[in-house]
């Protein structure tokens, strides 16, 4: 191991808005083969110009960045995280040795080519780490299907996911729809985890994006995702990297009734068995994936940084 650190900079501010640092500091940065240094930097502070750090920030920091080159600081990378719409500036990219983001945008990543990756966003705090080991099996999850958050109100509605609770509503779909009336106005982490956790399908519509926390919540803790089809599920460099992936994947949210029925009543042991193995199918790939994108990141820095050659 190098004994050159790696220093992980944020603002605090940005630091506590994350949801997923645990993801990041336990899988995503996992395999980064050097002592690594978590900075909190408060707004009214500077931040450090320091060689080899890794700067967390929800925006483009291009006056970072314009420092960092002014003052002849070398390995520099930008992580940058919550840009689901794909639309925040990538002035920085060019003065970054190297990005990793969140959210899969072609027409961002392709603004580095070759020195920036997308990452999944992971499960949020309070979700994981979780063994398989500890998982329920399908027989045994009580909730039929889980949904948790907001679903828009007034004029700001997410459209995807009304169009899941009317679909639902209208069916008398039997499932625990705990809509909420904003970003972390919902179930607290334990519960939310362990409904999560006793769920048979996650319904995963998307939010602003098609990519969504709650996605990364359901693998670690064990459930089915069910969404709808769209090309981030295929993109060759995100979720597609080992193919189409083992949810349940519908066409449109009309679906859902008829799929679930299926496994309401009496159910064929042949088809419970199925079941079963698709739900150990997404486990498997989910800690696949992980171990994928955490040697690619440590591929990333460490050949930015000079330990690969």
């Amino acid at each position: 191991m190098s004994e050159s650190p790696l220093n992980i900079v944020w603002r605090r501010k940005v630091l506590e808005a994350v949801l997923e640092t645990s993801f990041l500091r336990h899988v995503l940065l996992s395999k980064i083969d050097r002592p690594q240094r978590w900075m909190a930097i408060e707004e009214d502070q500077g931040l450090p110009l320091l060689d080899n750090t890794l700067f967390v920030s929800f925006g483009d920091p291009t006056a970072y960045f314009d420092a960092v080159r002014q003052q002849g600081i070398s390995n520099v990378g930008l992580f940058q995280v919550g840009d689901e719409k794909g639309d925040t500036s990538c002035a920085s990219y060019g003065s970054a040795d190297y990005v990793i983001r969140n959210y899969y945008f072609d027409h961002q990543l392709n603004q580095k080519p070759g020195r920036a990756t997308w990452v999944p966003n992971g499960w949020a705090r309070g979700i994981g780490p979780v063994r398989p080991v500890e998982h329920l099996n399908f027989v045994e999850r009580t909730l039929p299907a889980f949904f948790s958050g907001f679903v828009g109100q007034d004029a700001d509605q997410i459209d995807d996911r009304q169009r899941l609770l009317k679909v639902v509503d209208e069916n008398a779909v039997a499932a625990l729809m705990a809509t909420t009336a904003g970003f972390g106005l919902g179930l607290g982490p334990a519960a939310y985890a362990a409904h999560m956790g006793n769920t048979r399908f996650a319904l995963i519509p998307r939010g602003r994006s098609p990519e969504t926390i709650r996605l990364y919540d359901a693998l670690e803790l064990g459930a089915i995702p069910v969404t709808l089809d769209s090309p981030w599920l295929h993109a060759r460099e995100g979720l597609g990297s080992f193919g189409r992936p083992p949810f349940v994947i519908l066409k449109d949210w009309a679906e859902l009734p008829d799929y679930l029925s299926r496994f309401q009543g009496q159910v064929a042991p042949s088809l419970l068995e199925a079941i079963e193995q698709q739900r150990q199918d997404c486990v498997q790939w989910w800690q696949r994936l992980q171990v994928h994108f955490a040697g690619r990141v440590a591929r990333l820095i460490n050949t930015t940084t000079g330990l690969n050659e």
